[in-house]
């Protein structure tokens, strides 16, 4: 999906607000320097057979510029996802 300026700018605001400080990669340690690349939705397992009905989860992938680590927000629990209509929010 692609996000407009407003929808990038709450994720970037709301990450900031719930990780702070120097934020250093925990694999690599060689840079405090993180992509986000947009909101995706993983269901849960099923031994590689199709779930229909699953839950899925929206979540914002973040990762690191030197090695690729990545680290996944909610993005419901961030409020940037609408719980109840599954859409996207704009910043305010």
């Amino acid at each position: 999906m692609n996000l407009n300026e407003s929808q990038n700018s709450l994720i970037i605001r709301r990450i900031n607000e719930v990780w702070t400080g120097n934020r250093p990669c925990p694999i690599c340690s060689k840079t405090t320097r993180w992509d986000i690349s947009g909101i995706h939705q993983v269901q849960q397992y099923n031994e590689g057979n199709h779930c229909p009905g699953a839950a899925i989860a929206p979540l914002i992938l973040v990762f690191c510029r030197a090695c690729g680590n990545t680290i996944l927000f909610n993005a419901i629990s961030l409020g940037i996802v609408d719980p109840s209509t599954g859409k996207v929010k704009e910043d305010e």
